[in-house]
């Protein structure tokens, strides 16, 4: 029985792409589709993304914006071997440079204030606190043991003056992460809100920060993933590129 699985994933605008990645280890979530379609992105940006994972955001984002180049790291040897692959099955070898290297250690290989934009989904979970995964990849992908969030928005060096920032994070952090930001001269200037009901507390949040900007944040309207049944909401449809009913 092979430990692999190969599954499509949809985003409007991205169109249908390829993802192998494994059966019990760290998988890409609706997290990383939600990231993928908030960030604003323009023609000609360098995009820099963290903790790659099997590549799913720099694949979508590289399709949703063909002027772009993308730079996306991953410390995990399994992950960057199926990110490689991931890449190359989606077509995709010249417009995703792959870095295997640990986030700390970046200043090595990357050139500082080189990118317009930053896009990642990093480990939630504090280290020493939560519940321990069995598959190693999933632990290092969900506890921030490695490098703690704030090693992760110091990667604010890599960006040029008013580049973008764009994160999801548990909506419970969320003071944590703005007063994070502003100590790193990130400001937080758009948010949004995730609930997987009307009636239920967000679960997540995405952020998208600027360097070195002025006050002013917009809360952009709540994202409500499901309608009560369970059923896909009419925005989500609509996000993974499937129309919603009339």
């Amino acid at each position: 029985m092979t430990s692999l699985t190969h599954d499509s994933i949809s985003l409007r605008g991205s169109g249908v792409v390829t993802i192998i990645q494994q059966k019990k280890s760290h998988r890409f979530t609706l997290d990383s589709l939600l990231l993928a379609d908030f960030c604003r992105i323009k023609p000609r940006d360098k995009i820099l993304e963290p903790g790659t994972g099997t590549g799913v955001i720099s694949i979508l984002l590289a399709k949703k914006f063909p002027g772009t180049a993308i730079t996306s790291v991953e410390t995990q040897p399994g992950a960057v071997k199926l990110a490689r692959r991931n890449i190359a099955d989606n077509g995709l070898d010249g417009r995703i440079t792959l870095v295997g290297q640990e986030i700390k250690g970046l200043k090595k290989v990357l050139a500082q204030e080189s990118f317009d934009v930053i896009v990642t989904n990093p480990p939630y979970t504090k280290a020493g606190s939560g519940r321990r995964c069995p598959s190693a990849a999933r632990q290092t992908a969900r506890h921030d043991a490695s490098a703690d969030i704030g090693a992760w928005l110091d990667l604010q060096c890599f960006l040029k003056t008013k580049g973008r920032y764009n994160i999801v994070f548990p909506a419970a952090r969320t003071a944590e992460m703005v007063s994070l930001m502003r100590t790193r001269h990130l400001e937080p200037k758009r948010a949004r809100f995730v609930h997987a009901y009307q009636d239920r507390p967000a679960s997540l949040v995405l952020i998208e920060a600027v360097k070195a900007a002025g006050t002013g944040l917009e809360i952009l309207p709540p994202l409500i993933v499901h309608v009560r049944g369970g059923a896909y909401s009419d925005e989500m449809k609509n996000i993974y590129g499937t129309p919603a009913e009339a």
